[in-house]
């Protein structure tokens, strides 16, 4: 139990990459690694701390890992995303129970456009996150990155993580470069999660190397982007499982929006019901108004201090947004994301066991304690 009072499980944190993960790429796709690394330099020359919170704003962090590996994008960071025996206090810390690790989020799913290189890379990726959850796996639970860009090798690696390594789910970017997410290609990997019984999670907009933008080109700033990109990148995915039938051909899959925010789900879902009143000729693939399909399978995930927290329990569900710590990114409130949420007057004591706990254990079909 937490030591706010709450069993609490994080269904978005972050880490779970030990150093020098990238060194383990087979051989013959070593060249490939450093020019994969290169493309994230270059896209990430303006996002704050590398996308990381610096050590430098943690007086408790125990220091970084000194290391001379070129393929290391920053160790300036807090040593629990890199270390699982330093975990385990930043988590006791919070009050997080269980966290659910997510892992980088740089177009892995596509890597250079090189389908072999992703199946490598993120066979690579799963694996050594594999080893850091398992020095505590009854804490540490992952989503696997899976090569997208051959949805065939996708749902191979899959399966894969979730019989080899005990996976809880699958993450993917809101799009697959020139395909949205209902693009039947894709329909193997949904088999595949729904059959598992495994949690799909969408995660991040167009930003990543080698991404088609959605929208953001026209953005010049790292603001405007970080602003834009992960709500509007969930509000398009909600779109392609709902209207784009994901849901109708695979009504079992149950569905994260992650790292988007809240605030937007009301009006979109409206949204899309009014226009399918309207048009329902252009949406054959489904038989009733998109947010019945939403109901019951889809969740998204809030920070401590979203103000429309309340607004959505009360509009759409009790049964929609899980608590999320975003450790350790820039922008992330560790160490008082409980803290600050248990606190917050707006969020009413009935709602906080689904809000930190009950949700998420449904996302990912984690068992609560009696």
């Amino acid at each position: 139990m937490g030591r706010f009072g709450h069993y609490v499980i994080d269904a978005d944190g972050h880490g779970g990459e030990p150093l020098g993960w990238r060194r383990r790429i087979p051989d013959a796709f070593a060249s490939r690694m450093r020019e994969y690394v290169e493309s994230m330099r270059a896209k990430y020359t303006d996002l704050p701390g590398d996308g990381l919170r610096s050590t430098d704003t943690d007086t408790d962090a125990s220091p970084s890992t000194a290391t001379e590996d070129d393929l290391e994008l920053t160790t300036d960071m807090r040593p629990g995303m890199y270390d699982p025996a330093l975990r385990m206090p930043d988590m006791d810390a919070e009050g997080i129970d269980v966290t659910v690790l997510f892992p980088p989020g740089s177009g892995e799913e596509w890597a250079l456009g090189d389908i072999d290189f992703s199946i490598a890379l993120c066979r690579t990726l799963n694996d050594a996150r594999a080893e850091y959850a398992s020095y505590a796996p009854e804490r540490l639970k992952l989503v696997a990155k899976l090569p997208m860009i051959e949805p065939k090798a996708a749902a191979e690696e899959l399966e894969r993580c979730v019989t080899e390594h005990g996976f809880v789910g699958l993450v993917t970017a809101t799009h697959i470069r020139e395909k949205n997410l209902d693009d039947p290609s894709f329909d193997p990997v949904w088999e595949t999660a729904q059959r598992l019984g495994v949690a799909v999670c969408t995660h991040g907009g167009g930003q990543a190397p080698g991404q088609t933008p959605l929208l953001i080109d026209r953005l010049d700033t790292r603001l405007g982007i970080h602003a834009m990109t992960h709500p509007l990148g969930a509000m398009q995915a909600v779109l392609h499982f709902t209207v784009g039938g994901i849901w109708a051909r695979f009504p079992g899959l149950r569905v994260g929006f992650m790292e988007a925010g809240v605030g937007w789900l009301p009006f979109w879902l409206e949204r899309l019901d009014e226009h399918w009143e309207m048009m329902p000729e252009q949406a054959p693939l489904i038989d009733r108004s998109p947010s019945t399909y939403f109901e019951g399978r889809g969740y998204l995930t809030t920070e401590p201090d979203e103000k429309m927290v309340p607004y959505v329990f009360d509009k759409v569900g009790r049964d929609v947004i899980c608590y999320s710590s975003d450790y350790c990114h820039w922008d992330c409130a560790f160490p008082d994301s409980v803290k600050i949420l248990e606190k917050r007057e707006d969020v009413p004591v009935s709602i906080k066991s689904e809000l930190f706990s009950r949700n998420a254990a449904r996302l990912y079909d984690l068992t609560l304690p009696e």
